[in-house]
């Protein structure tokens, strides 16, 4: 059908003419305002459409400008507020060694480097030392060890780099180095008042038999170390304290650990001469012997060798010059 007013072509079902606004029904009234609405709405409704459609993108793009400037702006906070953890940095080793000698009572550690776990290399010059939890006064670059004995000791360091505090520890083994002589008593030829004094009271004699009559030697224990000490014991001269007595030892007996440092747990002959600074040669009774400077004989014993390998518990005696002994037995015979 066609609109009674401009006679433009409508639906059967229109109620108003979409280019004029004029009602289908020409009885019905209409006012202007709604007339001139629909015309617009016919008119325009390209543009319109177009319009609503580029406010809804221009909202769009603002909400998400929005959201992301308030998500930038969070991170922000966040970071502010949260920092990045620090990579802590520790000590991974220190080049301190399994064991130490200390000389003349000193203990050296130095030089001394710490391994970082960074990859990082320190040399210490400045650290303190805590030797089983109590601490030590370096003094010229050593450490005082008087008071410390051979054996493993926990050794803790502390130092500081860049205001950070770090430290390690470590067991160690310490040992005092001394003079393989130093330990050697050399108590034949002394009297037994002379060696009380030194050394302590002696311990009570044991007669014994020599060849067939009641002559002897008279075994005496020394307090101060496992030494077995000897004196020239006849009839007429047997005492029962040899602490106070003018006769003189003869002859003392002990293991090798009793009479002298730096014994190795096994050891050849030939390592132990070397030791010892001796010619060791076998003896007819069996093990080695040789003569010292003061012509004095020392022997040492078979009963800890295993093939041509001693222990430091190998048995070892001492005994006088041989022109001292031949005047022994004739003062006792």
């Amino acid at each position: 059908m066609y609109c009674n007013q401009c006679g433009h072509e409508m639906k059967d079902t229109a109620n108003f003419c979409k280019k004029c606004g004029a009602p289908v029904d020409p009885t019905e009234e209409i006012s202007e305002r709604k007339r001139k609405c629909v015309r617009f709405l016919y008119l325009y409704k390209t543009r319109i459409l177009i319009c609503l459609i580029a406010a809804l993108l221009l909202c769009g793009a603002a909400i998400g400008a929005l959201a992301l400037t308030r998500g930038m702006s969070g991170d922000k906070d966040e970071k502010t507020e949260k920092p990045a953890a620090a990579i802590v940095k520790t000590v991974k080793s220190v080049d301190l060694k399994d064991s130490y000698k200390m000389e003349d009572n000193r203990l050296v550690l130095d030089p001394l480097h710490a391994q970082y776990s960074d990859g990082t290399v320190q040399e210490l010059l400045d650290y303190d030392v805590f030797i089983d939890t109590q601490q030590c006064e370096i003094v010229e670059n050593a450490i005082n060890a008087e008071e410390l004995y051979d054996g493993k000791h926990l050794v803790r360091l502390e130092w500081k780099q860049d205001a950070d505090l770090f430290e390690y520890e470590k067991t160690v083994e310490l040992e005092h180095k001394k003079d393989t002589w130093e330990k050697y008593p050399d108590l034949v030829g002394m009297t037994g008042k002379a060696i009380a004094k030194e050394y302590g009271e002696l311990g009570s004699p044991e007669f014994g038999d020599f060849h067939e009559g009641d002559w002897g030697y008279a075994y005496v224990e020394l307090s101060a170390r496992s030494l077995k000490l000897c004196f020239p014991a006849g009839l007429i001269n047997r005492t029962e304290d040899y602490s106070g007595s003018d006769e003189t030892c003869i002859e003392v007996s002990g293991t090798l650990e009793d009479f002298f440092y730096n014994m190795e747990d096994e050891m050849s002959r030939e390592r132990l001469a070397e030791i010892l600074n001796l010619n060791l040669y076998d003896c007819e009774e069996g093990g080695c012997m040789d003569t010292l400077n003061s012509g004095k004989r020392m022997y040492i014993g078979v009963g800890e060798v295993t093939d041509g390998v001693y222990t430091p518990d190998t048995t070892i005696r001492v005994t006088v010059s041989e022109s001292e002994e031949q005047k022994i037995w004739e003062r006792i015979f």
